[in-house]
């Protein structure tokens, strides 16, 4: 595995990749240590089309004219010709291992200064990041190298349960040693922020209850936020938002990763690429008619190749939003199960423009659990869940692009294997 440089200018401009510019954990010290945080922070953030990968594998889009069946995207869309060559395998890879040898090199340095004062809420920033790097690779490749102290080693995968546990840990010292919300707000790791992001892991280690507990604690301790009745105004005024717990700043003069470029076609008010568009599914059935999600996250609009269908979420540079209210609740719908998470979820559909379900709508369990992660697809769309949600509910299988429970997961990147000399082992059906 490469090592590589740790980048931690917060300027505009990047350092040129030079060995000058690596840094060594005693080359950092109580003075300068947030400078380097706030790099990994803005190294951090989630790169465009990775954001939203798990909604590109889970079918809330499909592919256009200018991407294309071939495409990266068309490949993941149809499950066709998926192998190690994935170019977004290759980029989840180099971006979080990128920053996990940054995160390191931060732990190591307050550990070495000692720990004391604000130096533990450093700490606890850098591992919150680090354990929200290491989910993006336990989600997508399974078991991978578990890096906690930098090495020009060649190390083997680790089971995904070790990953898991790693991650907890990680989180757990966030959530002990980091500041309140009140104190941080929304751009920075809050305590509150932490316990959103320990619940969305409890949940995929299916500790349901465990999770909702969690969430529906954290939802008390935010007694100043809400749901945003203003759904849109969540994404595109992001800093007005009554219910964004954590979001990267996404700034233009530092990373400037505009969303809507993916989506938007040329000529329009956002132009972009328009690589991806939504899937029939979103268009015609997944939302209801008075569901205010509608019209934010799809939208008819003019271009010059005519009337186009488009995911219309995103506007322009904007902050990447990666913990709010909504998610809690549909987190406490689910993990408490109908007796007691029927509440949580009619609270977020009246606020959404729908009406309340009742108990008797739902013979099973099982019908209950779909109707929650209906409106889980609906309140979450474009924001990197849909995909995950079905594998770890075991309904993925059910996709048209998914061949055996094997495709749950992606190839390692090939690139990656042929430099660890094959101590790392790809994953089967790869």
């Amino acid at each position: 595995m490469a090592v590589l440089v740790i980048i931690t200018s917060s300027c505009a401009k990047e350092l040129d990749l030079v060995p000058e510019s690596g840094v060594s954990p005693d080359q950092i010290n109580a003075g300068n240590i947030n400078f380097f945080l706030n790099g990994l922070y803005r190294r951090s953030m989630p790169e465009r089309d990775n954001y939203v990968l798990q909604d590109v594998r889970g079918g809330n889009y499909t592919w256009t004219a200018l991407s294309g069946s071939n495409s990266a995207y068309g490949v993941l869309i149809t499950g066709d010709n998926v192998d190690d060559r994935l170019s977004f395998s290759a980029s989840l890879w180099t971006h979080a291992y990128r920053n996990i040898y940054n995160a390191n090199v931060i732990i190591e340095a307050v550990d070495r200064l000692g720990g004391a004062g604000n130096l533990q809420k450093v700490k606890a920033e850098a591992c919150y990041l680090r354990a929200y790097l290491y989910y993006q690779l336990v989600t997508n490749f399974g078991g991978v190298p578990l890096i906690l102290t930098n090495t020009t080693e060649n190390i083997p995968r680790n089971p995904a349960a070790e990953v898991w546990n790693q991650i907890l840990i990680d989180i757990d010292f966030a959530i002990a040693n980091a500041d309140p919300f009140q104190t941080t707000g929304i751009k920075k790791i809050s305590v509150e922020a932490a316990q959103a992001f320990k619940s969305r892991v409890l949940l995929a280690l299916d500790r349901k209850e465990e999770a909702a507990t969690l969430a529906a604690s954290t939802i008390s301790a935010l007694e100043s936020r809400a749901i945003d009745a203003n759904y849109g105004r969540i994404f595109r005024n992001t800093d007005a938002s009554s219910e964004v717990i954590f979001a990267f700043s996404n700034l233009v003069t530092e990373s400037n990763i505009r969303m809507s470029s993916l989506f938007w076609p040329y000529g329009t008010e956002w132009a972009g690429s328009y690589f991806v568009q939504p899937s029939t599914y979103a268009i015609n059935e997944l939302y209801q008619v008075n569901d205010v999600r509608r019209n934010v996250n799809i939208q008819d609009v003019p271009s010059a190749d005519g009337v186009l269908t488009i995911v219309s979420k995103y506007w322009d540079v904007q902050p990447m939003v990666i913990s709010r209210l909504s998610e809690l609740y549909l987190i406490c719908a689910e993990g408490f199960g109908m007796a007691n998470g029927l509440q949580y979820l009619n609270e977020l559909r009246q606020a959404r423009g729908l009406a309340p379900r009742a108990a008797a709508d739902f013979q099973t369990a099982g019908s209950y659990l779909d109707e929650v992660l209906q409106e889980r697809r609906r309140e979450l769309y474009s924001e990197g869940f849909l995909f995950y949600d079905l594998v770890r509910t075991d309904k993925a299988i059910d996709l048209p692009n998914v061949r055996t429970r094997a495709h749950y997961l992606l190839p390692l990147p090939g690139a990656q294997v042929n430099l660890s000399e094959n101590v790392l082992e790809q994953n089967d059906s790869y």
